[in-house]
């Protein structure tokens, strides 16, 4: 009975693959094109595999062209990070080289929980008549503009996607031709979706009894590994380190941008440089973006600001919000004099903010003689630390010996007393005033300072982790998490969204924060998923980026060059993926080890500035040119701060 079974199916097979034939010596000869695709899978660990392969005859005058289907099992890849990659195209039959159009796709992610569309991602600069570099991720075009329609094609290179591939996973395809003569007019650039993070707030708040106040006390150029606290053994900083013990210190804090006008702006309103737009160096900070104070002083706070920096001035539109906000360039002594006159003129039950932002160790490096003997190690290095000294030092790979390094280094570390010194009678005219128990105070600096590390001195050059990492200690009301060292990534853009949580605030802002609140961070590191941290940076006028980084899931950091001019601002050692994990100063490029992971950056990057772009597209006002007075652009120079090109350096 069952060889009978065997036998028949046997037959009905041989009429089907005799009638599929037979439709093939049919077709063959209207058949004038051919359109040939393969799928290959890759990961860091296993060689590209080809996953799928075909070659379909049809017909380029016929009225419905034909659509190939592959359903791909990713179990073998379960748990890795895949690259899969969608290469083809559409030529006349048995004409080598006869391009007539383009492979065009559509896919699913299926798992158990669902079905998922991939996006092919992909960002340009939209800088125009002038050369730039080619974009991040595949260029995709839309096949058409029909509703619901998610074909895509690339007309350079593969398409291609990364990712994560999850447990009994299914990647889906829809494969058609997209021929040349058929595209009407221009093809649109496809755009992924961006993501919206939940509004502000995401869950709700309570208000304290009391208000807490607020203070903000932002060091220029301080770097963490300089401090006792972060492990330096040279004791620039007892007072620092000793309110690290009563507060929370993040081990690994990032400016999202690396000089200073730009990072304090993040800090004031929690948004990228890129969204915020005081980014380039003569742009000032447009009135649409929230800032703290404004928040504070609708909620009846005195708001003060009081600042060191000429680049802070009141020309640049960071003053918005503010009873009193002063710009004066005098060392830290004069804050803690501002600070003592603030407090002393308040009522008691009156809730205080303020932002300090104190000058020193930034370049120049003049600390006073007493203070230099403390760190001078004897080092006969040609440059005095004065800027016209330090002038020849701002470009690519300048000219230092060692000795040269380490002298400037221990000027800097006396600098970096001085400032600690500053922060001490901060400290102490908050206890004096009976203001220190109730308050959050917020200690960090705006960016770091290079030393050659990746070929650059000074800062505003690259986004290296020298340039990047900062110092971020909180103390919290009632120095709640006390000697808590947290060691997930937090960025200067939780700083707002902190504060407002802490103080139980819930404005009514008319965008997303994509911070976190600290706190909660502190009071659980082991529950917060892992995030990815940004940077970016840019020094030419009118350009988008320059520079673009980020730090993943999994402590791999990549940055990359998209400016209009490659090569123009950042070193080659500063350019690369890392594994920050094990190689925390990034000095051994992982580029070519991992190119799935470099891909998977490269989408990611890519992502998130188009989510930046669209964002800062939605408000349409501009950051606004400043029109600067003599004596301030005098001030600006006397600090080294000339006007956004190689040779010059960020604020």
């Amino acid at each position: 009975m069952l060889g009978g079974l065997r036998r028949r199916t046997m037959f009905v097979l041989a009429v089907v693959i005799a009638l599929a034939a037979s439709a093939a010596l049919i077709l063959k000869p209207w058949a004038d094109s051919v359109m040939s695709v393969a799928v290959t899978i890759t990961t860091d660990e296993d060689l590209p595999q080809v996953a799928f392969r075909t070659s379909r005859l049809f017909s380029e005058g016929a009225d419905s062209l034909p659509v190939v289907s592959a359903d791909l099992d990713l179990d073998r890849w379960a748990g890795k990070l895949v690259r899969f990659d969608i290469e083809g195209g559409v030529s006349r039959r048995g004409v080598a080289g006869s391009s007539t159009g383009y492979v065009a796709c559509e896919a699913d992610l299926v798992t158990p929980e669902g079905t998922n569309p991939v996006e092919f991602v992909a960002w340009q600069q939209g800088i125009e008549n002038r050369l730039h570099i080619a974009p991040l991720g595949p260029l995709a075009f839309k096949l058409d503009e029909r509703e619901g329609n998610r074909f895509v094609f690339a007309r350079k290179g593969p398409l291609w996607h990364c990712l994560w591939a999850p447990e009994s996973a299914r990647l889906r395809l829809r494969l058609k031709p997209a021929l040349s003569a058929k595209l009407s007019g221009a093809p649109k650039p496809y755009l992924a979706t961006v993501r919206r993070k939940p509004g502000w707030p995401r869950l709700p708040l309570r208000r304290p009894a009391r208000a807490p106040d607020v203070y903000m006390y932002s060091v220029d150029a301080l770097r963490p590994d300089h401090l006792g606290c972060y492990g330096y053994d040279r004791g620039t900083s007892p007072a620092i380190d000793a309110f690290a013990k009563e507060a929370t210190l993040f081990e690994r804090a990032y400016t999202p941008t690396p000089w200073t006008r730009p990072s304090v702006a993040a800090m004031l309103t929690g948004l990228y440089a890129s969204v915020h737009g005081a980014m380039h160096y003569s742009e000032g900070l447009a009135q649409w973006p929230v800032l703290v104070p404004e928040v504070l002083h609708e909620e009846g706070y005195f708001t003060a600001g009081f600042v060191t920096v000429p680049c802070l001035a009141t020309p640049y539109g960071l003053d918005q919000g503010y009873d009193r906000y002063v710009y004066r360039l005098a060392p830290a002594t004069w804050v803690r004099m501002m600070v003592r006159e603030t407090l002393a003129a308040q009522p008691a039950e009156k809730p205080v903010f303020m932002f300090l932002h104190t000058l020193e160790p930034h370049d120049p490096y003049r600390p006073r003689p007493e203070h230099l003997s403390r760190f001078d190690r004897g080092f006969q290095g040609r440059y005095d630390g004065t800027s016209k000294s330090l002038e020849k030092l701002r470009v690519p790979y300048p000219d230092m010996t060692r000795d040269d390094i380490e002298h400037i280094i221990d000027r800097y570390d006396a600098e970096v007393w001085e400032a600690d010194e500053g922060f001490r009678g901060f400290i102490a005219e908050l206890k004096k005033a009976g203001r220190y128990h109730n308050s959050i105070i917020l200690l960090t600096s705006d960016h770091g300072e290079a030393f050659m590390e990746h070929g650059t001195f000074s800062h505003g050059f690259d986004l290296s982790c020298e340039s990047t990492h900062v110092v971020l200690i909180a103390r919290f009301p009632g120095g709640r998490f006390a000697g808590t060292r947290v060691d997930e990534r937090v960025s200067l853009v939780d700083l707002m969204p902190t504060i407002l949580a802490q103080a139980g605030l819930t404005p009514d802002l008319p965008y997303e924060l994509p911070g976190e609140d600290l706190a909660r961070v502190a009071a659980s590191p082991e529950r917060q998923p892992k995030r990815r941290i940004y940077g970016e940076i840019s020094r030419w006028d009118g350009n988008e980026i320059d520079l673009v980084s980020v730090i993943d899931e999994d402590g791999y950091k990549r940055v990359m060059d998209v400016s209009v001019r490659p090569g123009g601002t950042a070193t080659e050692a500063s350019l690369g993926l890392w594994d920050t994990e094990t190689g925390p100063k990034e000095e051994h490029d992982l580029s070519h080890e991992l190119p799935v992971r470099a891909a998977y950056h490269e989408q990611l990057i890519a992502q998130w500035l188009l989510e930046q772009r669209q964002w800062r597209a939605e408000f349409g006002e501009e950051p606004y040119t400043v029109d600067l007075s003599q004596d301030l652009r005098r001030q600006l120079a006397a600090l080294g701060y000339v006007g956004g090109g190689v040779g010059t350096k960020g604020d």
